[in-house]
């Protein structure tokens, strides 16, 4: 039987929830071997780098998922919080007032961007 991408996506959501986050990022890596054009799943392997630490790695993936869809607020959302953990607090803001154009009542971005920048 082969395996596709939905299932290897879907996997990868659960064990995301589940926060193992490692087994997420495998799951989501086979996932971009067999359907390398889907922002979701580019969106969410950010997630997962991000939360194992990889914060360089995590902005390569939104960067990817925006590519695919730019008006991807909430993959600019996270690329903005990746960059502000990386101290790059300018090009963070950049992307928190474009996730804000996007979706202007998204209260995530709002908050993301008080705690990100106002340390």
């Amino acid at each position: 039987m082969k395996v596709g991408v939905r299932y290897w996506y879907k996997k990868g959501v659960a064990l995301s929830e589940a926060e193992l986050y490692e087994r997420a990022l495998k799951c989501f890596d086979k996932a971009i071997e067999l359907e390398t054009e889907d922002a979701e799943i580019w969106f969410r392997r950010g997630l997962s780098l991000f939360h194992t630490g990889n914060p360089e790695e995590a902005v390569r993936s939104f960067n990817e998922s925006i590519r695919i869809s730019p008006e991807n607020a909430a993959a600019l959302n996270n690329k903005g919080v990746a960059l502000a953990k990386l101290n790059k607090t300018s090009e963070a803001k950049s992307c928190f007032d474009k996730a804000r154009e996007i979706d202007p009542e998204n209260p995530a971005i709002k908050l993301n961007l008080k705690i990100s920048l106002d340390k």
